[in-house]
């Protein structure tokens, strides 16, 4: 290589890791934000929900909607229940920080935790691949309602994760 070359390779390899660590340190802020959220939460509720999210000018004031995917049933939670949610959330194993996935969230399951002054709503989606996509109060809030999607964060996690298992083992199995 000669030194033009050099100089753009390290250039570009230097700027390549500059943009993972900003991605990385902005997903950090969002992540211990929604763990502030989790860890005061008084409240988790389970819901079953849609596997398509609905125009936010659509939505229907009378149903419930979590990330815009309207949810269709509550699933009762025991303390003992929402509190392993609430752990195994909180638990970093179960997220991939390192890479981006590039697959299409086909959620069925979504949670609200409830604190005092803050409401988090993360919908969860195993299938084509594990991720999730989270919205609280702590994230910017836009006004305008063609921003609205911009106030959402998503989050990759493993494919064998602890949180997808758990939701699985409380929601009632279909006879």
């Amino acid at each position: 290589m000669n030194f033009p070359q050099k100089m753009f390779f390290y250039i570009a390899i230097f700027t390549f890791g500059l943009s993972l660590f900003i991605l990385s340190s902005c997903k950090e802020k969002e992540l211990h934000a929604m763990q502030k959220v989790i860890n005061e939460s008084e409240e988790v509720e389970l819901f079953l929900i849609q596997d398509t999210p609905t125009n936010p000018i659509e939505q229907d004031t009378s149903k419930i909607y979590l990330c815009d995917y309207e949810a269709y049933a509550k699933v009762y939670t025991s303390k003992e229940q929402s509190d392993s949610l609430k752990n195994t959330l909180l638990d970093t194993t179960n997220y991939i920080s390192d890479i981006e996935k590039k697959c299409m969230m086909m959620p069925k399951y979504a949670m609200r935790l409830k604190a005092k002054k803050d409401t988090l709503d993360i919908v969860f989606s195993d299938n084509p691949c594990a991720k999730a996509v989270a919205k609280h109060s702590l994230l910017k809030n836009p006004k305008k309602e063609e921003d609205k999607k911009e106030d959402m964060f998503y989050i990759d996690l493993k494919s064998e994760n602890t949180i997808i298992k758990l939701i699985q083992s409380i929601v009632p199995k279909k006879e």
